[in-house]
């Protein structure tokens, strides 16, 4: 666990890109920082509370208008950024929890994060008294991180609070349906290729074929493709199948195997684009 809560930090700071050593994060930013970051992902979830600013995210192709004690879900491996231009006056304050993936699943904490994924709707927005419920959860939270020193088995208070706020915050999702509708602007097709690549990442995904699947100029798809995802087809693939590999092979499956399942043709060019993307060859890779 890291105590971090302290309002001034800059985006560097806690932003974290990678993996998670810990089983949580918290942080609570209020600042007029402009963000201006390229698209990434993380290993572990993310969940963000907008408290106010005019901010935009931007998750897999589709762009949020956010409002304050709006929800936003980042899933594992999706790829995000978010849009503040620091132009207006009013401060971006969020509160944001980065939770691991093993830590959630311990307690089957998942539902919320599954159903968006389901849903393909990364922003909750609810009633008033609902929210107004989670955020005193979350305050919880900073309070605990601000005493722990303080207090008999502070850092265990914090674990159970963060349980509870996370608890707290799944029952909301699965209860309150309407919860996940805030709009989002998003290019239909480029949401259909997207989903065609996540749900057949062994298969063969050359940009010919895909074209073809979808009945489009493979350029124009490209530059569509591009322009909403900031990534080309290419290696938006490549990472996906990367983050794939990477799972089956901690999960027990070879390496040799995992390259295969994942859609590469010769374990050279799957070992070689590991590297790249994850900084470390598969033979690394601790079961």
């Amino acid at each position: 666990m890291v105590r971090e809560f302290d309002e001034k930090l800059p985006y560097s700071a806690y932003e974290e890109k990678g993996y998670l050593n810990n089983d949580f994060k918290f942080f609570h930013i209020n600042d007029h920082e402009k963000v201006d970051i390229p698209y990434h992902y993380h290993d572990f979830h993310k969940l963000i509370l907008v408290l106010g600013g005019k901010v935009k995210y931007l998750i897999e192709g589709r762009e949020y208008e956010l409002l304050p004690f709006d929800f936003v879900l980042v899933n594992r491996y999706l790829i995000h950024k978010p849009l503040f231009d620091g132009q207006n006056k009013e401060n971006y304050d969020r509160i944001i929890l980065y939770l691991s993936d093993d830590f959630l699943r311990k307690y089957n904490l998942l539902d919320a994060f599954e159903k968006a994924r389901e849903i393909g709707s990364f922003v909750v927005r609810f009633p008033g008294n609902v929210s107004s419920d989670l955020y005193d959860r979350f305050q919880k939270i900073q309070t605990d991180l601000q005493n722990q020193d303080k207090e008999y088995a502070g850092e265990l208070l914090t674990r159970i609070d963060v349980l509870k706020a996370i608890i707290g915050f799944n029952k909301a999702c699965i209860s309150e349906d309407f919860g996940f509708k805030p709009e989002a602007r998003y290019n239909r097709k480029v949401i259909e290729i997207i989903t065609y690549i996540t749900e057949n990442l062994s298969s063969d995904l050359s940009i010919d074929y895909l074209a073809d699947h979808f009945y489009m100029s493979k350029y124009h798809m490209m530059r569509i493709f591009k322009n909403e995802t900031d990534y080309s087809i290419h290696q938006y693939i490549t990472e996906k199948r990367i983050l794939m590999a990477r799972n089956l092979i901690i999960s027990g499956m070879p390496a040799t195997a995992a390259c295969l399942e994942c859609g590469f043709k010769d374990y050279s060019s799957f070992s070689r684009a590991f590297k790249n993307q994850l900084g470390c060859l598969p033979s690394d890779i601790k079961i």
